[in-house]
């Protein structure tokens, strides 16, 4: 059996004091934001077990038999490639703990892809809602699904639960991302993702779809920069690289790249840069998400800039909502985003 994490492993892994990681994890003032974001992502990569900082309601909102706490769960998978870019997808989780707070409920965040690791630590009698960030198995959410309380899927498109459904407007940005690309005389352009990976990738890979097909382009569907294997950084670098290296050897370069998401538009840059090819000056880049990383490449990523901590915010919204209103039908909501024109993209100037 593994041992417990404690705050202490977390401090010594991270490289600063217990005291630091208990204000971190509890979103307490008096830490820098990038080291609280160190902090979290130790611990959720550790599978350390938290509550974020919020309140407990008062009496009157708990079960008046037991005086139990109604709880709502959050839970964010300990998956690699989901936590890669942890910017991502902690300011999410920080924007659902951040609400919760400033509605007095209680919330608890669970980083094991279990049903039982959350019901061993939550009693399910008080469990008030579930909100699950980012990929989480369909047999957890099945289990969820059994204790009949509202779920809402941030960022998840299992079609067989019923729950709220929460995403960025994937689909119309990257249309816009790709439409900016062709008004700049880009043609060969090609989408780089798994696009099986989510309802998320798939859908901003249609967006590039419909972009290209208004101009009487060809859309391959079978090209192998839509179906990456990796996961991780490393591993897309690779993958990436080989790929151009025969299109160069065909003399089938593209122009433009439009990419999944940032973490994978920064692996394209890397193997672009191993091939020698200049961003933008060969091939013009662009990605999606607008992590941290994104703004500190050479050159700054051109990327659609997701509301991540509005996100969060919304779930805990469109929760509560549904805990008041259970007669509602299931919504899927789209929050909007905004491209960032960051140097990673010009004009194409040669033969159309």
């Amino acid at each position: 059996m593994s041992h417990k994490v404690t705050m202490q492993h977390i401090a010594d892994a991270v490289g600063v004091s217990k005291y630091v990681v208990s204000k971190s994890l509890s979103g307490k003032e008096g830490v820098n934001a990038a080291t609280r974001e160190r902090v979290r992502q130790a611990a959720i990569k550790m599978g350390y077990r938290f509550n974020p900082r919020v309140v407990k309601v008062g009496e009157d909102e708990s079960d008046g038999a037991t005086g139990l706490v109604q709880t709502i769960v959050v839970l964010l998978p300990n998956i690699s490639y989901q936590f890669k870019d942890s910017l991502y997808w902690g300011r999410i989780v920080d924007g659902i703990t951040q609400e919760l707070e400033s509605l007095d409920l209680k919330g608890v965040v669970v980083t094991d892809q279990t049903a039982d690791s959350f019901l061993s630590i939550v009693n399910r009698d008080t469990i008030q809602g579930f909100i699950g960030v980012g990929e989480v198995s369909s047999q957890v959410i099945e289990e969820i699904s059994r204790l009949r309380v509202p779920i809402v899927l941030v960022d998840s498109g299992n079609p067989l639960i019923e729950a709220i459904r929460l995403f960025s407007n994937n689909k119309e940005c990257v249309y816009q991302l790709s439409q900016h690309l062709l008004s700049l005389n880009h043609r060969k352009i090609r989408f780089v993702g798994n696009v099986n990976y989510s309802q998320s990738f798939m859908s901003r890979w249609t967006g590039y779809k419909d972009a290209m097909e208004e101009h009487g382009l060809p859309v391959d569907r079978q090209d192998p920069l839509c179906h990456l294997k990796g996961d991780d950084r490393a591993e897309f670098t690779e993958e990436i690289r080989m790929i151009l290296q025969e299109c160069c050897n065909n003399s089938e370069l593209p122009t433009a790249l439009v990419c999944a998401n940032d973490s994978i538009a920064i692996s394209a840059m890397r193997a672009l840069s191993d091939l020698k090819l200049e961003v933008p000056g060969d091939i013009s880049v662009t990605g999606f998400d607008n992590i941290e990383d994104a703004y500190h490449t050479t050159p700054g990523l051109t990327t659609v800039n997701v509301e991540k901590e509005i996100i969060g915010r919304r779930a805990v919204q469109l929760m509560l909502h549904s805990i008041k209103h259970s007669d509602f039908p299931k919504e899927t909501v789209y929050i909007p985003a905004s491209i960032i024109h960051r140097e990673s993209v010009s004009a194409y100037k040669g033969k159309m």
